[in-house]
């Protein structure tokens, strides 16, 4: 039997993350186009996003980083049970934009990012759901942690694509709730129906509101 270096595991890993992103970036842009069909009908599965925590630290004179933690909160508001996927592998899209921005131009800034360990195994393909999926009834919720970055420029320096000015801003998540096929998830949503409805559509917040402030007494980032 021949097995993978390290540096192969690690090359496997970035090619599946990277197969999973491209997949996640293409269901977004399919989501958009349809969006009149997807807001005609109430989704069972609502995600509400909580700021609970605040780091800054300075790249150089003219850019600092802005750590933030989130609280992603899943709530059903359906009548069916909803099976939920909770493990580690999890890619989402920010959309940041400036409160004084008009609400009709693009948003200010728009990254997709991932949690992901192909490294460690999940048990996904099993006869009812394993440890990595949560069982919603209804109006029952579940609670996960997610902590992204994103820069703050000096008001004398370039803002470039992927940093923002000090300010009030606005920040919304849409969040993947499955990773694996289209054709696994229906497999899966077919054998596991007498305990609920799995769910595998991302889903997308509401936009919440935060202030990005500058400070002269920062620690470089490490």
């Amino acid at each position: 039997m021949i097995r993978a270096s390290g540096a192969q595991k690690k090359m496997l890993s970035m090619r599946h993350a990277l197969l999973f992103g491209i997949t996640f970036y293409l269901w977004l842009n399919c989501s958009a186009a349809l969006g009149a069909q997807v807001n005609s009908a109430k989704q069972p599965l609502v995600l509400t996003v909580e700021m609970i925590g605040q780091q800054y630290c300075t790249v150089n004179p003219d850019l600092a980083a802005l750590q933030m933690r989130l609280r992603l909160r899943y709530t059903n508001v359906g009548s069916q049970k909803l099976i939920l996927y909770k493990g580690h592998d999890l890619f989402y899209q920010t959309k940041i934009r400036a409160v004084s921005t008009d609400s009709a131009k693009p948003y200010e800034i728009t990254f997709l990012n991932s949690r992901y360990f192909d490294e460690e195994p999940e048990p996904i393909e099993q006869p009812s759901p394993s440890r990595v999926f949560v069982v919603l009834p209804a109006g029952a919720t579940f609670e996960r942690e997610l902590v992204i970055g994103v820069l703050i420029a000096g008001q004398d320096a370039g803002r470039g694509a992927q940093a923002i000015r000090d300010g009030e801003h606005t920040l919304q998540l849409t969040v993947s709730t499955w990773y694996k096929s289209k054709s696994l998830a229906q497999k899966m949503r077919q054998q596991w129906e007498r305990k609920g409805l799995l769910w595998f559509d991302a889903v997308t917040s509401r936009p919440i509101r935060f202030i990005a402030e500058r400070s002269q007494s920062l620690v470089p980032c490490r």
